[in-house]
This record gives structure tokens, sequence and C-alpha cells, in this order.
């Protein structure tokens, strides 16, 4: 029997309600007042606020690592949602103080942007704690839907280009994720991910193991295996492959990746970081709620939980996206000369990385391997996300000097605008995996999960994906110190103060590589809480 909603469950989701709160305060002020400043600083102490409060429910009412569902089972409450949640508020902390560099390029609705945002961010924190799909549908529409718009408030004819083709883009993909949804409760009669009552419980382990038991070999015995499958086995194995569809749509992971160089190119930049960052976060964050989902029927005095876990071709066809993903990523980014456009090329590459973690955690033969390369996947994430929103507002002071993202006119910039170039510099050192920063670490563990769990060679594809990357960061290093500018623009520049903020990320890239235990240890316990 499912427990009745009590004070409890809204304890469990203040942080949530305190975003939707100051992004309707700041909606009505954008309709009364139409005070940008109010709107500003209304968005930035509930923010502050959301965080304060997520950090007392992780330290306090999670101390003991505690995983229970809530709100009759729907949402989840534990300290994995809320190390999700935690990047989603620092994301939307940094975006907002971002925007002080960018109030050019967007445009009149200033409020409008600051609310539009609020709700996109709790919607993905609600899409992180989802433990039924509908409620993870009306939560990627929350946050997707904003984000739309706020991709198109920006200034000139490139924003509402990117804004109409996300509008699509994001439409077909939710429609696959939706159809793989209504496809599945069909056949269960059920969309719970996973519950403490198994009967009213999808368990995606159990539909992977009856697909695992007709043997398909991809591409050879396809069509002899399906036929041994029965139509219902058919049907959810398509049905699984959609709801795949849509939330690596979000992701940006090949072939579904077209999007992200138009949009993070026409969005207004601090958009583009929240994307970057945000909205792949909260993608993963779904997909890993229901991968962990297998792991929760283990039965290791079971032999045949192995076959589920090592079905071969589960993971080598994410093996084989990560690839493409990598290697498309890492190509075209070379022939940007747009930094803008180049991350995002690179984050395309970034979720190829991250793909790797994925594989390894299907491949694991162990519950104590999947928690390890849960966490590790994860703690990559959280680097990932610290290197990407320095690098962001880094680029952002620099552009408000030169009102350009061509990186050929940040020649000899490193000598002038000290600081913004260290962390710009120091950022590109992590996305590559350069020690002692955040990123080589994080890489680091990925790479060797990878290879633990019997995926060397694309871990070598990783390795040589690295290398290509090395090539395109370190010609923004290279084009900041070691090139001069002939031009006159140099005396024209003011040495844009650094963000404290900017320096705070700096402060944490390198920290945290030197002793990244607390990251380590924090998500394998996320991750431990959730399967054991």
């Amino acid at each position: 029997m499912l427990s009745p909603i009590n004070i409890e469950d809204i304890i469990n989701i203040l942080p949530e309600l305190i975003i939707l709160f100051t992004g309707s305060i700041i909606l009505i002020n954008g309709v009364t007042s139409r005070s940008n400043k109010i709107s500003y600083y209304t968005a930035i102490l509930g923010t502050f606020i959301a965080i304060i409060t997520k950090l007392i429910l992780i330290f306090v009412f999670y101390e003991n690592m505690n995983y229970e569902s809530i709100f009759m089972g729907t949402l989840v409450a534990g300290s994995l949602e809320s190390l999700f949640s935690l990047i989603f508020l620092i994301a939307l902390f940094v975006c907002l103080n971002m925007t002080k560099y960018y109030q050019s390029q967007i445009t009149s609705f200033k409020s409008e942007f600051y609310g539009l945002l609020m709700y996109s961010t709790a919607g993905m924190m609600l899409l992180a704690r989802s433990n039924e799909m509908i409620t993870a549908y009306v939560s990627l529409e929350l946050a997707t839907l904003p984000l739309i718009a706020l991709v198109a408030l920006g200034k000139g004819k490139l924003s509402k280009e990117s804004g109409l083709k996300y509008l699509v883009l994001s439409a077909v993909s939710t429609s696959f994720f939706l159809l793989g949804v209504v496809y599945i409760y069909a056949l269960t009669g059920t969309t719970f991910i996973s519950s403490e009552n198994p009967e009213i419980s999808i368990h995606y382990g159990t539909i992977f193991q009856s697909i695992s038991h007709a043997h398909v070999n991809f591409p050879s015995d396809l069509f002899v295996s399906v036929s041994s499958l029965s139509i219902s086995n058919i049907i959810i194995l398509i049905s699984v492959i959609f709801i795949f569809i849509g939330l690596l749509f979000k992701l940006g992971v090949f072939p579904f990746h077209y999007w992200i160089p138009d949009v993070y190119e026409g969005a207004p930049t601090p958009i583009t970081m929240f994307l970057s960052v945000a909205s792949k976060s909260a993608g993963i964050a779904i997909l890993l709620r229901i991968v962990l989902s297998i792991f929760d029927i283990a039965d290791v005095s079971d032999p045949s939980w192995h076959s589920v876990l090592n079905w071969p071709d589960i993971s080598l066809s994410i093996a084989v996206l990560s690839v493409f993903s990598m290697f498309v990523g890492n190509i075209l980014a070379i022939k940007q000369n747009s930094l803008k456009r180049m991350l995002a090329y690179s984050s395309i590459a970034q979720a190829g990385y991250i793909l790797i973690g994925f594989v390894a955690i299907l491949s694991s033969t162990q519950i104590n391997d999947a928690v390890y390369n849960s966490s590790v996947m994860v703690a990559y994430i959280f680097g990932y996300m610290f290197t990407n929103l320095a690098a962001f507002y880094s680029m952002g002071a620099i552009k408000q000097n030169l009102d350009s993202y061509n990186f050929k006119q940040f020649k000899g910039l490193g000598r002038i605008d000290i600081w913004n170039s260290f962390v710009l510099s120091a950022s590109m050192l992590s996305l590559i995996g350069i020690p002692p920063t955040l990123g080589f670490i994080t890489k680091l563990f990925l790479f060797s999960s990878g290879i633990n769990s019997g995926f060397t060679w694309l871990v070598i594809f990783g390795l040589i994906n690295t290398v290509i990357s090395a090539y395109y960061y370190l010609r923004i290093i290279k084009v900041l110190y070691l090139e001069k500018n002939k031009s006159s623009f140099n005396a024209q520049l003011q040495v844009i103060k650094v963000s404290k903020l900017a320096i705070l990320l700096l402060i944490s890239i390198i920290i945290f590589g030197v002793y990244p235990d607390p990251i380590f240890d924090f998500c394998y316990d996320a991750i431990n809480s959730v399967i054991n």
C-alpha cells in the first residue's frame, strides 16, 4: 500500500517549491512594475535560498543516505537526486550572474527571461527525482518549453530560427519518449520505474532479461531472433528504444546532435551555458534512474542476471554511439573559428565520453561494480559542470571586451585581460584532461571503468579523441598568449574585472583536481543508496 502525502513529502521538495514560487513572483513583477532589477535580485535570492535548503536536506535529512519514495511513489528523495539538483541550481546561479554581461543580447522581456529560467530549473529538478514515467514526461516538458522560449528571446533573426528548430526537434524527441511510455503502460499496466511494491513496478531489468533470453545478435541474426520473441517483448523492446531516443536527444548524442550547434550559437550565451550543463545533466539523471532500475531486481544467487547486465548488444550499441559522438564532435570542432560554436561541438564529444560510463554500468558483472561505475560517471558530470561553467563565464567577460566570439581576435589578450584569460585557459586544460585539473582525474577514472568493464577498445578511441580535442583547446591558449595582434585593438581594450564567481569556479577545478575524494565519495554513497 502506498503511503499518503504527508508533511515530510512537502519538506523534501522545498527547493523545487522555492524555485517555482520565485519564478511566479518574477513573472508577476514583469506584468506589474517591469523592474528588471527587482526580477534579477529576486531570482538570485530565490536560487541562493534553494541551494541552502537543498544542502540542509542533504546533510540533515539524508545524512544516512536514505532513499525513499514520496508523493505516493511518483517521486524519490535521496542523495542522488540531490546531487543532480545541486548541479541544476549551481548552473542556474552562474547563469543568472552571467546575464550582466549579456543585457544587450536579451530582448525587453527580461522579467520573463528570469522567470522562465526558474521554471525550467524546477522542471529539471523534478525530472531528476521522477519515479514514474508520466511524472517524468510532465517534468521534461516543464524543463524544455521554457528553454525553447528562452532560446528565442535573444535578439536577432538567428535566435528566432534557433528557437523554432529547438521547438520542432524537441517535439519530435518528446513524442518518441511519450510513445515509449504509452506502449509500456499498455503492456505492463503501470508507469512506475521502480517501487517498494513490486506489483506496480516496471522493472526494466525484467524487460531486458526477457529480451536477452532470445539471444539477439545484431545484425546477422536480427530477423531470426526477433521471430523468437513474443509480440509483447518486441513492443517492449521498441518502447525502451523510443524512451532512450527521447532522452539521448537531450544529451546531444550522435545521431541526435544536429540541433546543438545552431541552437547553442543562436541562443543568448547564458542560456547556451545552461543548456550545455543543466539540460544535459537532466537527461543523464532520468536515464541513469532507468538504467539503475536493472540492478533493482538483481539476484546474485541467480546466474541468469549476469546475462541481463552483460547483454552485448545493448552495451555495444551504446559504445558505437559513443565513438561516433566523440569523433563527430571533435572533428567538427576543429573547423570552428567561433569559440561559442566550438564549445557546442565539444559538448557533443563530451556526451560521447559520458556514454563510456553508461557502457561500463551496463557491462558490470557485480552490484559493487555497477555502483562504482555509476559513481565515476556522475563524478565526471560534476567535473564537466565546473569546467564548462568556468569556460562560458570567462568567455562572457571576454565577449564584453571584444564583442566577438571569433577567437582569432583573442590574440595577445592573455597579457591584457590576465585573469579572465587564465580562467578560460584553465577550463580548456580541464576539458582536455590535463593534470592537476578536475577534468583529468574524472576522465582518468571514467576511462579506467571502461577498461575494467572489458571495453578497452572504446577507451582507446576515447584517448584518440582526447588527443584530437587537445588541438583545438590548446589553440585557444596559443592565441591568448603566444600570438600578437598587429591591429590597434589592444589600446582600446578595458581590463574587465574578473568575477569572484569565476575565481571560485577556477579554484574548484584545481582543488577538486588535486583532492577529488569529497566528490567521488559523495557520488559513490549516493549511487549505493539507490541500488542497495
